[in-house]
């Protein structure tokens, strides 16, 4: 799965939370990582909803960084 599609998905993810990216938490360390952290999932886990995954792993994040 392409790096910039994820990027994307997790950018309108977080405008879902937040309203603007301006208050997201997420530095680009942790964007990188995240980004990893789905494509490893969506290669791991074929026949899963990606949209899904990637929403379950901002959530995991979010509340976890709280």
């Amino acid at each position: 799965m392409e790096k910039k599609l994820v990027k994307k998905m997790i950018d309108r993810c977080l405008v879902d939370y937040f309203g603007d990216l301006e208050f997201s938490p997420i530095t680009e360390v942790e964007y990188d990582a995240l980004i990893d952290d789905i494509v490893s999932e969506v290669h791991n886990q074929p026949h899963e909803d990606v949209f899904a995954l990637v929403h379950d792993k901002i959530y995991s994040y979010l509340a976890s960084s709280s």
